[in-house]
């Protein structure tokens, strides 16, 4: 399949360079806010008192605004304006723990946060296809993803410094302040191509999904890949401060050595899926995520979770690549807003689950830390076996969901 994105000109170096610098400040942003409620919150609340079950809420948030995010093609952004609003609102939201730094707080405005994400999600990447050419688009997700790993890098690092003078709530509410500021750079992006976005309903956003068979492919495969990691999220924390009674300080060294590692890869993982596909990123990061929750199941001391968080963070950088780069190569513009808004869907239904499932067998006293973590290994070592039998040639459907279609007349790739 072509993987051309419009039929306009090609844009000028200055545009190119222009976008890619806005790109990179709002990028920063996210980065910024998105490690502080990834990498510290988490042992914040459980040091705030958060139970197993509300470790597990606050996994499922992001998850929860992937669901959520099928909606997005009729409540979300449809100009670069709104894309920024939403973003800043999203990150502002974390000022609330400045007043209210409390476990239920933390949780909720975690969720606004991650619905800012979701909702503006398909719009930015279908701005992305009317921004950059067809053959940089691995390159320049690698870019952007490589800025917004290197300041979450220095947040995590920062974060924990101040999370241990001043407070944790008080961390990661600084860290929504930048993230508000930054968002503002999205105002100014502006598209080549002068047609709106066409309005899509959730229906039609899975639709757009199941019409081609190698997305589907993939999105089963990432199901139990990223299933695994899901339900494994609650027990870090439990690693953290029950096994291991780690100070926010470590924590957030943790959270900086996958950083580094992100921000190291995601150029790598770029060049790799434009020159040898996007499957390829994602069967190998998908493999080093397996080893990750061993490693995690095993480790004795922080030092073995500092090798881990490396290697998460390689994997991280490449399942971002491989899955932004399958779904622009296997649909035309018209339709890859709607059929990223079904992939957020789909994996939104799985995460939520996953979340919540392996806190309650931990609750249950089925499984315990140990253990739990193995049977989220062999879920994504599943995940890594069907990734290794998508077949990227296999005939897909590419047709604009009627009701999409009925609404612009856009030019496939």
């Amino acid at each position: 399949m072509s993987r051309s994105l419009s039929v306009h000109p090609s844009p000028s170096r200055r545009a190119l360079g222009r976008h890619l610098a806005l790109d990179l400040t709002a990028a920063i942003g996210v980065g910024v806010t998105g490690a502080l409620i990834t990498a510290l919150l988490p042992t914040i609340a459980r040091r705030g008192g958060l139970e197993p079950l509300g470790l597990s809420a606050l996994a499922a948030a992001p998850f929860v605004a992937n669901l959520l995010g099928a909606f997005a093609g009729r409540y979300g952004p449809r100009s670069a304006p709104q894309l920024a609003l939403l973003r800043g609102v999203g990150a502002a939201s974390l000022l609330l723990l400045f007043v209210l730094p409390t476990p239920p707080v933390m949780i909720a405005v975690a969720l606004v946060f991650w619905i800012s994400l979701s909702f503006g999600g398909p719009f930015h990447l279908r701005l992305w296809g009317s921004l950059y050419p067809a053959r940089l688009v691995g390159r320049i997700v690698g870019v952007i993803g490589m800025g917004r790993a290197a300041a979450g890098a220095l947040a995590a690092f920062g974060g924990g410094v101040i999370a241990d003078r001043l407070g944790g709530p008080t961390a990661v509410a600084m860290a929504g302040a930048v993230g508000a500021v930054c968002a503002v750079a999205y105002a100014g992006m502006r598209a080549r191509s002068a047609e709106r976005p066409p309005v899509f309903s959730a229906r039609e956003s899975i639709a757009a999904l199941r019409e081609r068979p190698v997305l589907g492919r993939v999105a089963l495969a990432q199901g139990f890949y990223g299933g695994g990691l899901i339900a494994a999220v609650p027990l870090y924390a439990l690693v953290h401060v029950d096994r291991l009674d780690l100070s926010l300080a470590d924590v957030g060294v943790i959270g900086i050595v996958s950083a580094v590692a992100t921000t190291i890869m995601f150029p790598v993982w770029g060049a790799v899926a434009d020159r040898f596909g996007p499957l390829v990123p994602l069967r190998v990061g998908s493999t080093l995520g397996v080893l990750c929750l061993i490693g995690y199941a095993v480790a004795p001391n922080v030092v073995l979770l500092w090798a881990m968080a490396f290697a998460f963070g390689a994997a991280s950088a490449s399942i971002d690549v491989g899955i932004t780069a399958i779904v622009s190569a296997q649909t035309p513009l018209a339709s890859r807003a709607p059929a990223m808004a079904g992939w957020n869907a789909i994996t939104g239904a799985r995460g939520i689950a996953a979340a919540f499932l392996m806190s309650a067998l931990l609750q249950l006293g089925v499984v315990d830390v140990t253990s739990g973590l193995f049977v989220c290994a062999l879920s994504s070592a599943f995940g890594v076996l069907l990734f290794a039998r998508v077949d990227p040639n296999a005939p897909a459907s590419v047709a604009v969901p009627r009701s999409v279609r009925a609404r612009v007349a856009v030019p496939s790739a």
